[in-house]
């Protein structure tokens, strides 16, 4: 086959070419610190690269939900806590009243000490954070009126701290302080105490109990109100449970980050030292294949005839 002059040129060029080609893209690759800038460098890696930041995207939602859920679940736990120390009170208010004489000013004073408390439960059933009432459900208005009426709803909003796992992020009011929505019946005799307890409806029938001095009535509504504080410390077991579960997972988030971010800057991120070097040879080689492309054009047909 005989290789003509244009031939001998057009492979030059293409050698050329292509050596620069190679330090454009390491200079590029320098400058950026990317060694990805465009999909048709690395198609496969570039798969990789996505697949990998959307996984990462993902993660940084749920620790975002995961945030949003331990600052409500947190301030719920804290107005449960306070709810709790007040049953303590309400209990002993009607303890004594068994205990005690059922004398004019006792029956007064437990009267208005029960009437206080139970403002102070229906305030605390009324928290908020922002705009948001926690003990609510999706209701955006308030809860409960000053009486102790429920009219928020009693289904509880999730967030999703993995792909098809959610956790709850409030208590329901209703099933709290009412015993579900329409509220629970309030126990009497054999029944007082069982099943889900009204606590404001108990404290209510404890109230008019004492005011008419019903023996039987206190007594009914000292076990309805144990059993209201047992309620209480059973939500406050289960929002514990729930913000531990959010700990647990906020790590495993965390661990998959950082791992999922090693990976990602591994295909990514530039090896300056790498690169350097390589830039270095392909600048070296391409200045010799130049100084040798200008020589060989010099030649001609006289040049290989003797």
């Amino acid at each position: 086959m005989r290789i003509t002059p244009g031939m001998s040129a057009d492979n030059a060029i293409y050698n050329l070419q292509q050596g620069r080609t190679a330090i454009d893209q390491l200079q590029e690759q320098i400058a950026s610190g990317y060694n990805i800038n465009r999909p048709s460098d690395d198609p496969l890696s570039t798969r990789q690269l996505l697949d990998l930041q959307e996984q990462i995207a993902s993660g940084d939602q749920y620790s975002s939900n995961i945030t949003k859920a331990e600052t409500l679940l947190n301030v719920t736990n804290t107005s449960l806590t306070s709810m709790a120390t007040l049953m303590q009170q309400v209990k002993k208010i009607a303890g004594d009243m068994v205990a005690g004489t059922l004398d004019a000013a006792g029956t007064a004073s437990a009267v208005t000490n029960l009437t206080q408390l139970k403002s102070q439960l229906i305030d605390m059933g009324n928290t908020r954070l922002g705009d948001q009432y926690v003990f609510g459900g999706f209701s955006t208005s308030q809860p409960f009126n000053a009486s102790g009426t429920f009219s928020g709803t009693t289904d509880i909003p999730q967030v999703e701290i993995a792909q098809n796992s959610t956790v709850g992020t409030t208590v329901s009011g209703g099933d709290l302080l009412r015993g579900g929505n329409p509220p629970a019946a309030v126990g009497s005799g054999a029944t007082a105490g069982q099943g889900p307890v009204d606590i404001i409806g108990s404290i209510d029938a404890l109230i008019s109990a004492i005011s008419s001095k019903n023996s039987q009535g206190i007594l009914d509504g000292v076990k309805n109100v144990k059993a209201g504080a047992d309620q209480i410390t059973v939500a406050q077991s289960d929002v514990a449970g729930r913000l531990v579960r959010l700990d647990n997972m906020k790590s495993m988030i965390t661990n998959n980050q950082n791992t999922l971010k090693t990976v990602f800057g591994n295909i990514q991120n530039v090896d300056y030292a790498k690169a350097g070097v390589l830039l270095s040879q392909q600048t070296t080689a391409f200045n010799a294949a130049l100084s040798a492309t200008s020589k060989l054009s010099q030649l001609s047909l006289l040049d290989y005839m003797k």
